[in-house]
């Protein structure tokens, strides 16, 4: 993708070589639209997003606690 493309402009190609340097290179020419139809959403949600002021301390924590017998 031309780093001046906006995420509007992706072809089916480019998401079909994209998807191969994935390791996605089976994939049908169904899956690949429904992968750059979600592509470019997630991309416009992304856009749409507040993000100027956020600082990394925003990012939210993931945390992961084994419960009872797990816990050695």
């Amino acid at each position: 993708m031309d780093k001046d493309a906006t995420w509007d402009d992706l072809t089916l190609e480019e998401m079909r070589r994209m998807a191969a340097r994935a390791g996605l290179s089976q994939l049908t020419d169904e899956h690949l639209q429904q992968l750059l139809h979600a592509t470019q959403i997630a991309q416009k949600r992304r856009a749409a997003l507040p993000t100027n002021n956020l600082m990394p301390a925003d990012e939210p924590a993931h945390v992961f606690r084994l419960n009872g017998r797990d816990a050695r």
